[in-house]
């Protein structure tokens, strides 16, 4: 059986703007790995069929070392959170003093410059040990999405404004809160925000979706993403590449979500994605892990060689941090060139005041 919180019919878009200041919202960047209490605490919901959707492509990469040259008043202004709630309405939020600050490079120093020591994810390590991999794709299919992290990881359904199902890859990363991509919610050539978003964690299979599948509050992109597309999607819109997402329930408070942090040192890690592949078996989840090497992480993405391929857009890109014994988001999956390798959006400082801001 598969379930939703709410009916998914939602009216046209409204004319109201609401403007609503930033505002003051708790951190959830350390992750947690929730109450251990999934049964009773998570809400009930009604019957949900799955529909046939298209995988979502990753974007074109770009090239990843291009700064962009924009002064500071453009850079605050696209950090406005624009976004469109599940009854129509559309939302922007201003940036928020933290977000100017890190803007500005004003924040108070990180209390960690890089990922210390061994990086390799233990749930992984000792799952691969007894694995053999054949051939060139290394991809992993994950049967337990039972078990952290992989219950905060979930399956994205959208319908666009002309009808059109997608899928992507969202992650938890707060009691409420999903990350994405923009490009899975946001078309320029199609309308823009799409009219209805639906996240299932942990989907195991067409018939196995463990906890239920849950409507959203509200979706947010950031105004560069918008301000920034000039016909095509180039390296001066990949930085902006982030959604977040509020669902109408608190589903993490029960399952946990994963946090995230802007290393400024982020270098020569190994990287873990977790995501819904168009070309495995449908709504099945499947891991990957590759390192990432120091030249390839840049100002505002970085690159790197794991297997990922449409339907994977939107999925986190985690480290294991063993200094605080921690699985960690460093990125967001957005982009993929056989030139230039996969790419992910970076959380930078100005990208995780930007996340927390929307977090709840």
């Amino acid at each position: 059986m598969k379930y939703t919180k709410t009916g998914l019919a939602i009216a046209g878009l409204l004319s109201t703007v609401l403007w609503a200041a930033p505002s003051i919202a708790a951190d959830f960047s350390a992750g947690s790995e929730g109450s251990g209490e999934t049964s009773r605490a998570l809400p009930s919901g009604e019957e949900f069929t799955f529909r046939d959707a298209t995988p979502v492509a990753p974007l074109p990469a770009g090239e990843a070392s291009r700064s962009l040259d924009l002064d500071e008043e453009t850079v605050v202004k696209s950090f406005t959170a624009v976004g469109k709630s599940s009854d129509g309405k559309e939302v922007r939020i201003e940036p928020s003093d933290s977000v100017k600050k890190a803007i500005k490079g004003d924040l108070n120093p990180a209390d960690r410059g890089g990922i210390e020591g061994e990086s390799v994810d233990p749930l992984t390590k000792a799952e691969d040990a007894s694995r053999q991999v054949f051939g060139n794709d290394d991809r992993v299919q994950v049967t337990n999405t039972k078990v952290y992290p992989y219950n905060v990881i979930g399956y994205l359904e959208m319908k666009n404004q002309e009808g059109e199902i997608g899928m992507c890859t969202g992650t938890l990363i707060g009691p409420s809160t999903v990350l994405t991509a923009a490009h899975c919610v946001y078309d320029h050539t199609k309308g823009g925000f799409v009219d209805e978003i639906l996240f299932v964690p942990g989907l195991a299979g067409p018939d196995n979706a463990p906890f239920g599948a849950y409507a959203y509050d509200t979706v947010y992109i950031n105004q560069g993403y918008i301000d920034n597309y000039q016909g095509q999607y180039d390296g001066s819109i990949i930085p902006y590449d982030m959604s977040v997402i509020t669902l109408q329930d608190p589903i993490g408070d029960a399952l946990g979500w994963l946090g995230y942090y802007a290393y400024p040192d982020l270098a020569n890690f190994e990287a873990n994605i977790a995501g819904y592949q168009s070309d495995k078996p449908p709504f099945t989840l499947w891991r990957t892990r590759c390192d990432v090497l120091s030249e390839r992480v840049y100002d505002n993405v970085f690159s790197y060689d794991c297997d990922v391929v449409p339907g994977s857009s939107g999925s986190a890109v985690y480290a294991y941090d063993s200094s605080v014994k921690q699985r960690v988001i460093v990125g967001v999956n957005v982009a993929s060139s056989p030139e230039i390798m996969n790419q992910a959006v970076r959380l930078t400082a100005t990208n995780v005041e930007w996340i927390n801001s929307l977090n709840k």
